[in-house]
């Protein structure tokens, strides 16, 4: 009996790694992800997912506003080339982070490829998909701003402050905890390695936000 269900495992472990499954067992995904690492279905399924998000962002209120202010001073903006314009811009992001992972994992001492390193991106970034679509969608709703899955939708800081609490977000932590787990799975990269790796994005991206929340009031000030 225990052979049986040893084979059966193993079997299931060298399958195709599942985009669903990935939510409740990350972990055998992963390990399914080593030998069968997919791209084309995860693909696709985020570019529904951001097409769905931009498409619920028009109805939020700072896009009525931003909508208005371009009506105002004379813009058109053809939506079907900001579609196609997006849709570029998340492949070449995906692309671009993945090679990162990847160079990441290689002077971690880890064992990897770049089509490993993408599948696992695509993974972690089905789940911080969700959550734009969920934030954008209760904004929508709601009227409020898109970030009540993070801090700063408790809080509601301005500027930099606000742009770091917006950070500190609940699927923006998952997605760094599974990159941590991602890197030790799929690449072997050491678990020290791996977590100061996401510690150091995680900092760059609170940065980067902090910059732009403090851009923002600064534009809003000038009139702008």
């Amino acid at each position: 009996m225990s052979t049986e269900v040893n084979v059966s495992s193993e079997v299931q472990e060298k399958g195709k790694p599942s985009i669903f499954g990935f939510i409740t067992s990350p972990v055998v995904q992963f390990e399914k992800m080593k030998s069968s690492p997919v791209i084309w279905g995860p693909l696709l399924l985020i570019l529904i997912l951001t097409a769905a998000t931009t498409i619920l962002a028009v109805y939020t209120p700072q896009a009525k506003e931003a909508l208005q202010q371009q009506k105002e001073a004379g813009i058109e903006v053809n939506s079907t080339f900001s579609m196609i314009g997006g849709v570029i811009a998340v492949v070449a992001t995906l692309a671009f982070t993945s090679l990162i992972l990847f160079l990441i994992a290689k002077l971690g001492t880890g064992k990897t490829t770049y089509r490993q390193m993408f599948s696992l991106n695509l993974f972690v970034t089905f789940i911080t998909a969700i959550g734009q679509l969920i934030n954008t969608g209760v904004a929508a709703l709601a009227h409020t701003s898109a970030n009540v899955t993070s801090l700063n939708g408790m809080v509601g800081a301005k500027g930099a402050m606000g742009g770091v609490f917006t950070s500190i977000e609940i699927f923006s932590i998952w997605g760094l905890t599974l990159t941590a787990v991602g890197l030790q799975k799929v690449a072997n990269v050491s678990k020290a390695a791996s977590i100061i790796t996401v510690i150091i994005l995680f900092i760059l991206g609170a940065a980067i936000s902090g910059v732009g929340g403090a851009a923002s009031e600064a534009l809003k000030g000038a009139g702008l």
